[in-house]
């Protein structure tokens, strides 16, 4: 089997976070945990919001323009993404990088949960080309699946901050429509959002969809990263990138990652994006 190496370097407020949860699980009621948890959740995202600003304030006055833009579209779009700001920073960069190639083909994600990083790559194409690519946000809009037997390494299904069950990484189809077409004013003949699970959606549309520059890969799960990776692989234009959000922090989707490079025989270098996730060049 493939062994790529790609590390998963959890911040100080997350080590901490992947102590406390558990003990209030075991010690709070159910109703009361949720509650708890909750409040911590989003004063969690705060903090980081916060901390984000001070470097971009630091960086305004000292940094150059592209890292000014990248840093001001990330602190905006904090609240809408689960994956911290270096999801955000790496989604805006292999857009960019596909920008200045101008390199032909779609946006795609799988896995859009709250919406953020589907639309910092799509506000970094409108902010560094001319040419609206067409942007396809798949996700059920209802949560994650259940895991199946290929997500576990015992009685674990990774390594990450909070417990992922069925439901989790919500975001509805009504709060990513919110920030797309109402808050930031892209056309819905621009950004198309497609609801359903991965088995039925990507089979059926993958037709109308064409060649691909960016396909981002955020299903958590085995079986959410291998049937993009089979439907639209072969749709990502050389040159073009994959993006593996949960690469180091989720047993499967590592699975489903390394059996295709595998099976394909595929030659790539397997990058890290400095929180646990991975991207690649296709590169023929």
């Amino acid at each position: 089997m493939t062994n790529h190496k790609i590390d998963y370097k959890p911040s100080l407020i997350a080590r901490i976070a992947k102590v406390l949860i558990p003990i209030l699980k075991f010690l709070l009621p159910k109703k009361f945990y949720k509650i708890t948890y909750d409040f911590l959740y989003n004063l969690y995202k705060k903090t980081l919001r916060l901390l984000y600003f001070l470097r971009f304030s630091w960086h305004y006055i000292f940094g150059n323009h592209l890292t000014k833009c990248k840093m001001k579209l990330t602190h905006k779009l904090l609240p809408y993404t689960m994956g911290g700001s270096r999801a955000l920073e790496n989604a805006f960069d292999i857009v960019l990088k596909v920008e200045v190639k101008k390199l032909d083909g779609a946006i795609v994600e799988c896995g859009v949960a709250e919406g953020g990083t589907s639309a910092m790559m799509a506000m970094t194409n409108k902010k560094f080309s001319s040419v609206k690519r067409i942007k396809w946000l798949f996700d059920s809009y209802e949560g994650l699946p259940e895991p199946t037997e290929e997500d576990y390494k015992g009685n674990k299904t990774g390594d990450f901050i909070r417990p992922l069950t069925k439901g989790a990484c919500l975001g509805t189809i009504d709060q990513v429509s919110e920030l797309m077409f109402e808050k930031l004013k892209f056309s819905k003949d621009e950004v198309h959002l497609v609801k359903g699970w991965f088995q039925d959606t990507l089979p059926i549309m993958k037709f109308k969809i064409g060649k691909i520059a960016v396909l981002r890969l955020d299903g958590d799960w085995y079986e959410s990263t291998k049937v993009p990776l089979e439907n639209l692989f072969d749709q990502v234009a050389v040159g073009g990138f994959v993006i593996i959000d949960d690469y180091a922090t989720c047993y499967g989707s590592k699975k489903a990652v390394d059996e295709f490079i595998e099976d394909k025989g595929l030659k790539i270098v397997l990058n890290a994006d400095g929180r646990g996730g991975a991207w690649f060049e296709k590169i023929s």
